[in-house]
């Protein structure tokens, strides 16, 4: 290689920095108070503002930016706007101060991302004055001792209290005119579902265990059971009738009247039917005949509730 080229190469390369910086974009950054004066604890705001090529990516500083001698209280952000080939970045942080110092001055550092590289980019420093209401400070300073608390008595508010029990009366009363009678019908089905499950899990509990034994024992308590079920289901004393009674109730019908007599039979006659199935059967038919009322009483009890 000539001595030409290699000092032409060297001198390229020596150069190469300075072309690199003459192709960041034009930008300005400047940052200032919207008030000459402030006073301790009291807001003022800094406006930081670019103006840049569409090109350049600048950063301003976030909240992790150290103000002092100011403390940030929160920042207010303006969308980027372009005017003839140059865009305008600006937001406002709202600052205050407790520092005693007359004249107070702030700079921050912004930043541009260009080609892989970062700058800073200070702006110049504003200032502004602390307004100080107390310009003298006798020495020592009074001090005032045995400062007691008065004591404040309780007092309780009658009217307000009259006021809102009232107010929750005439709410309540309200609430009940309109919706009393359909929520005192939801919670008797409510009831009268609960007992028909728990009626049927104890009946068939009384049922298994008589399968199981072949007790006359076991037989009276489903019988019981059931008497007690209907009683509570009709409202009527079911439980102190008896078997012709019950059937008379129930306008003779044979699903009840032919198991209660297969029943009685075997509890009277201290007997257990040579067909063990016999009796199973009679107690499966009084638990069908039990869940065939409830559903009618049911039934009933929806048609009034949504004829309301």
């Amino acid at each position: 290689m000539s001595p030409i080229l290699k000092k032409t190469g060297w001198l390229l390369l020596c150069l190469f920095p300075f072309f690199s910086w003459a192709q960041l974009p034009t930008i300005k950054v400047e940052g200032f108070f919207l008030r000459d004066t402030v006073e301790i604890g009291q807001s003022v705001k800094y406006v930081l503002r670019s103006r840049h090529a569409p090109q350049a990516e600048v950063v301003f500083p976030d909240t992790s930016f150290s103000f002092a001698p100011f403390e940030l209280v929160r920042k207010e952000f303006y969308p980027t706007y372009t005017v003839k080939g140059t865009s305008t970045d600006s937001t406002i942080y709202v600052l205050r101060t407790f520092s005693l110092k007359p004249v107070q001055t702030l700079q921050v550092t912004a930043q541009l991302f260009h080609s892989g590289d970062t700058l800073q980019i200070v702006t110049a420093a504003d200032s502004v004055f602390l307004k100080q209401h107390v310009t003298t400070v006798s020495d020592p300073l009074p001090l005032k001792s045995a400062t007691e608390l008065q004591p404040v008595p309780e007092q309780f508010n009658y009217v307000y209290w009259i006021m809102g029990s009232v107010a929750g009366a005439i709410l309540i009363g309200g609430v009940w005119v309109l919706f009393g009678k359909s929520i005192n019908n939801r919670y008797k089905l409510y009831v009268l579902q609960k007992d028909q499950h728990q009626f049927l899990s104890r009946f068939q509990t009384s049922r298994e265990r008589f399968q199981r034994g072949k007790t006359l024992d076991q037989l009276e308590r489903a019988i019981t059971l059931w008497k007690n079920y209907l009683t509570k289901l009709e409202d009527t004393e079911i439980n102190s009738f008896t078997t012709k009674e019950i059937a008379s109730y129930y306008e003779e019908d044979e699903r009840v009247s032919n198991a209660l007599k297969v029943c009685d039979r075997a509890i009277y006659g201290n007997i257990i039917s040579d067909d063990e199935t016999e009796v199973a059967d009679s107690l499966s038919q009084l638990a069908e005949f039990a869940a065939y009322r409830y559903v009618l009483i049911r039934d009933s009890l929806r048609n009034v509730a949504s004829s309301r």
